[in-house]
């Protein structure tokens, strides 16, 4: 479902008129509620760590470099999963300010087990220490992208403008040249491709807000739905309309993890009730 389907669609059920161009809207009612879908679905995402988000990630080392960028989607990392598989020793860390403090004040410099530590702006930059002495090592690692959007698929003969994106085949592509798409897909990974008149760039950089009418949300568009129409009922004063998003979400990620129970709720009473690997603590 669309960004145009769930804003569509929420402002039919509380009564409202949208316009049909969502992302380049000024109306009001229509700016709100693209507004209210962009947090939701943000919210959606940083709730949990949902699988659908995994990514994997290396960067090789260069002798008497210390510092390396992070994949251009980095969120946040999977705890031990940072490795020099050149080695086959697992780096020890993040380390804290406290800890980088020390190593540096000792002049501790360990032969085997390297640290590592996030920092920069953004946690844009991985800190390997010691400072690699020689290049060639690789390091690699588990990470949560930030896509929690997904643009329109690739299809043939269909116009794109220029400078925007499509998928395929779960990679993430910009038109640099505007135009119509060809007979065959994007499937590069690296450098642009021309496809019909488009030029295709590959795009691995961070998706976390819809910028198209057409971008899809990753997440159960049901829940998305559910939302945004509890935060636009609050902020109009639709009392009618009764909670479920969180409970709902809570429902989305135990599906995504069977076996593992979410704990849920609000303040605890002899009130337990439990479905779907969920079980809730509170009045409901």
């Amino acid at each position: 479902m669309t960004l145009l389907s769930v804003v569509t669609n929420v402002a039919n059920e509380a009564g409202y008129t949208v316009e049909s161009n969502i992302t380049a809207s000024v109306e009001t009612t229509t700016k709100q509620l693209l507004a209210i879908t962009q947090r939701i679905n943000q919210e959606m995402a940083t709730a949990y760590p949902w699988r659908k988000l995994f990514a994997s990630g290396s960067i090789t080392l260069v002798g008497g470099q210390a510092t390396y960028a992070l994949p251009a989607a980095f969120s946040s990392y999977h705890y031990e999963t940072f490795w020099n598989s050149s080695t086959r020793w697992r780096l020890l860390g993040p380390m804290t300010e406290q800890a980088y403090a020390e190593v540096r004040g000792f002049g501790l410099n360990p032969t085997i087990l390297q640290r590592f530590q996030l920092r920069g702006v953004s946690n844009s930059e991985l800190l390997i220490s010691p400072t690699p002495g020689a290049s060639g090592d690789i390091i690699i690692f588990e990470y949560i992208a930030d896509r929690a959007v997904r643009p329109r698929t690739w299809v043939t003969a269909t116009s794109f403008l220029a400078l925007s994106y499509c998928s395929y085949n779960g990679n993430y592509y910009q038109t640099t040249l505007g135009g119509t798409t060809g007979a065959t897909p994007p499937t590069h990974t690296s450098g642009t491709v021309t496809d019909g008149t488009v030029l295709w760039t590959f795009y691995s950089g961070a998706y976390s807000t819809f910028l198209a009418d057409t971008d899809v949300s990753l997440f159960n568009e049901q829940t998305l739905e559910l939302g945004v129409m509890e935060k636009f009922g609050e902020i109009h004063g639709l009392d009618t309309i009764k909670p479920r998003y969180q409970l709902q979400l809570n429902e989305d990620f135990s599906k995504d993890n069977p076996g593992k129970y979410i704990y849920a709720g609000g303040q605890v009473s002899n009130n337990i009730f439990a479905y779907n690997g969920i079980v809730s603590f509170g009045n409901g």
